[in-house]
């Protein structure tokens, strides 16, 4: 039913993860593989995180503490590796012509994001994410959102937008992005997050890129 149901855009939110969802890699962990501590560091800190040993926030305190280049040498290697979803740019338009609200909700740090998605190019997104403190001495510092094992608790601004009445929209792929999965009215998923809402029995579109999460939106507002 979920899948052929009509949407009232005068009530939907689209909520969207940023790393690996909006962006082709993930920011986070390219740049604690490149400029910090390394691809074993990397991958034996996703392991605790699935395995339940470490906490999303301390997993990427310890990734960005890994980091002590200057942010300008972060910033040319993103710009030189990482690029935008094909889909994306023609996504964002789709929601401004509809009116449509657009939330970038990111576990990731906004100064990253600004790199991808400044406001001169992207004037209508909002963007909820923590911040950082560029620390070339003692390592790249997180200045999170909230004091929740997430950093910053995604589900909690989908919960309040459904207490506004309005209907959340959330596109994903990774681990920040199972609890916004949980809460969400409609979830649009790839990757590990596909994999999760599957074991679940959460309902979710599998997409590749914004292309298709804009023909299905497209056909339900038609």
């Amino acid at each position: 039913m979920a899948e052929i149901a009509k949407l009232d855009r005068g009530r939907v939110h689209i909520y969207s993860d940023f790393d690996g969802t909006i962006t082709t890699k993930d920011t986070l962990i390219f740049l604690a593989t490149t400029l910090g501590g390394g691809e074993k560091m990397v991958e034996t800190i996703g392991r605790l995180i699935r395995e339940g040993d470490l906490t999303l926030r301390d997993a990427i305190a310890a990734e960005m503490r890994s980091i002590r280049a200057p942010f300008a040498n972060a910033e040319e290697l993103l710009r030189k590796n990482v690029t935008l979803d094909p889909g994306f740019r023609p996504f964002v338009s789709f929601c401004e012509d509809a009116g449509i609200p657009l939330t970038i909700l990111s576990a990731g740090f906004e100064q990253l994001i600004d790199l991808f998605l400044p406001s001169t190019e992207f004037p209508g997104l909002k963007i909820l994410a923590n911040r950082l403190k560029v620390d070339e001495r003692l390592g790249w510092q997180c200045e999170f959102r909230d004091e929740t094992q997430f950093g910053h608790d995604k589900s909690k601004v989908l919960e309040e937008a459904q207490k506004r009445g309005e209907y959340a929209i959330f596109i994903g792929d990774g681990f920040s992005d199972r609890a916004p999965a949980r809460v969400a009215n409609e979830v649009f998923a790839k990757h590990r997050l596909a994999e999760y809402c599957e074991a679940q029995n959460i309902f979710c579109h599998e997409y590749q890129t914004f292309h298709d999460v804009l023909r299905i939106l497209r056909e339900r507002m038609s």
